[in-house]
C-alpha cells in the first residue's frame, strides 16, 4: 500500500499506544507523535503544516477539546479527529462545536478503521487546500488580468487602486482578519467601477477640486457599478458587496472572531472608505501625518479603531527608493513617477504597482522608441 505523504499527528499521554501506532503505521503513514496538549501544539506551530491531526480526549493539563481548538486557531486547514474512551453527548457536541471536529472515534479502535479514517480525513484536507489553491492563485490570477488590463484602460483610477491596496492591507493584516483576500479583492477592484467614469470627473475628483450636484450624484454611482459588475462572478458576492459599501456611513462591527458575511461585507465597506479617503488625501499632496489627523477629527464618517490601525500599520513601514532601467524593474515595485510616452501620452500612472503585464507593455513600449530613460520605483516592506 502506497505511504501517505502528507504529514499525521497523533497526541495522546499513553506512550506505549503511541509506540504500538509507530510501529503499525510507518510503512502507511508519515507520522509524528506527542505526549501532550501542550507537546502537540509545539508541534503544529514548528513542524507544521499536517493535514491531520488525531487527539486523545482525556489528557492531564489540556484535554483533546482544547487542544484541537488551538489546532483549529493555529492551523485551520488542519483535519482534527478525536479518541475518546468515554464518548457522551455533551462531549460530543463540544468537540465539535469547539474543536471543529472531522470524525469521533471510541477507544479501543481497531488499526483498519483508523487508518481508514486517517485516509479519508487526508481526502478532506486535500480537498480544503485544493480549494485554497483555487482561491487564493486561479481566482485571484483571473483578478489580476482584469485588474492589468483595467490598468491599461484607465491608468489614472487604477494607480489609486494600487495604494488603496496597500493601505487596506495594512489594516487587515494588523487585525488578522479571516479570509484576508476578500478584503485584498475589494480593494483592488473597488475603483472598477471608474470606467463609467468620464475621464475629466475622475481627474477632478483625484485633485479634489469641486464637483456640481450632477457630477456629485454620478462619481457617488461608481460603487454600485463596479459591485454589479462583479456579483454574478461566482465566490466575488462578498468582494462585490464590500466594493458597493465603500460610501456606507459608519457601523459598529467586531473585528475579532468570525464573522458573518454580511458583517464581513460592511466592514470590508468601513475599511475601503477609510483606505480611498487616506489615499486621495496623500495623493493632493498631504503628508501621512496629516492625513491620519485629518481622518481621526472626522470619526463620524471614519472608523477611529480602523483609522488607528492604519496609522499604527504605516508606521512599521519600510520604504526603499530607487532609480531602475526598464529591463530591470520587477513585479511588485511601485511607481513614484508617471510614465509617458515622447508623444506626451500617459502609459503608466504613478502609485501603480508593477505587475508582469504592466512590464512586458513597458518593455515592448522601450524596444519601440516609445518611452525611454531609467524609471523611479519604491518598494515598501
Amino acid at each position: 500500500m502506497e505511504k501517505l505523504p502528507e504529514k499525521v499527528l497523533m497526541v495522546d499521554d499513553d506512550r506505549n499506544l503511541l509506540d504500538s501506532f509507530r510501529r503499525q503505521f510507518r510503512k502507511r503513514l508519515n507520522l509524528e507523535t506527542a505526549t501532550s496538549g501542550a507537546d502537540g501544539v509545539q508541534a503544529v506551530q514548528d513542524g507544521g503544516p499536517f493535514a491531520v491531526v488525531i487527539s486523545d480526549m482525556q489528557m492531564p493539563n489540556m484535554n483533546g477539546i482544547e487542544f484541537l481548538s488551538k489546532v483549529h486557531t493555529i492551523s485551520p486547514n488542519t483535519v482534527r479527529i478525536m479518541l475518546t474512551g468515554n464518548a457522551n453527548l455533551d462531549v460530543a457536541i463540544d468537540a465539535v462545536n469547539d474543536g471543529h471536529i472531522f470524525r469521533f472515534l471510541n477507544k479501543p479502535v481497531e488499526t483498519d478503521q483508523l487508518y481508514q479514517t486517517i485516509a479519508d480525513a487526508v481526502q478532506q484536507y486535500r480537498l480544503i487546500t485544493s480549494e485554497k489553491i483555487l482561491l487564493n492563485k486561479t481566482l485571484k490570477g483571473a483578478v489580476d488580468l482584469m485588474a492589468d488590463i483595467l490598468s491599461m484602460v484607465n491608468p489614472v483610477a487604477f494607480s489609486h487602486s494600487s495604494r488603496i491596496k496597500q493601505y487596506a492591507h495594512t489594516i487587515v493584516n494588523s487585525l488578522s482578519l479571516e479570509d484576508s483576500w476578500h478584503y485584498d479583492l475589494a480593494a483592488m477592484l473597488c475603483q472598477l467601477g471608474y470606467i463609467s467614469l468620464p475621464e475629466d470627473l475622475v481627474r477632478k475628483v483625484a485633485e479634489g477640486e469641486e464637483l456640481s450636484q450632477a457630477e456629485r450624484k454620478h462619481y457617488t454611482s461608481h460603487p454600485a457599478m463596479g459591485a454589479r459588475l462583479l456579483k454574478h462572478i461566482p465566490r466575488l458576492e462578498v468582494v462585490s458587496e464590500m466594493v458597493e459599501r465603500q460610501n456606507d456611513n459608519v457601523g459598529k462591527i467586531e473585528f475579532q472572531g468570525k464573522l458573518s458575511n454580511q458583517n464581513k461585507a460592511i466592514l470590508g465597506g468601513q475599511i475601503l472608505r477609510v483606505a480611498i479617503a487616506y489615499e486621495q488625501l496623500i495623493s493632493q499632496g498631504m503628508d501621512e501625518q496629516a492625513a491620519i489627523d485629518e481622518l481621526k477629527d472626522n470619526p463620524a464618517n471614519y472608523d477611529p479603531i480602523l483609522v488607528e490601525t492604519l496609522a499604527l500599520g504605516s508606521q512599521n513601514r519600510k520604504v526603499e527608493v530607487m532609480t531602475l532601467p526598464i529591463d530591470k524593474l520587477e513585479p511588485g515595485l511601485i511607481l513614484d513617477q508617471p510614465i509617458k510616452t515622447q508623444a506626451g501620452t500617459l502609459l503608466v500612472a504613478k502609485g501603480q504597482v508593477l505587475s508582469q503585464a504592466v512590464l512586458f507593455r513597458l518593455l515592448a513600449a522601450e524596444e519601440s522608441g516609445i518611452v525611454t530613460g531609467s524609471v523611479r520605483v519604491f518598494k515598501v516592506t
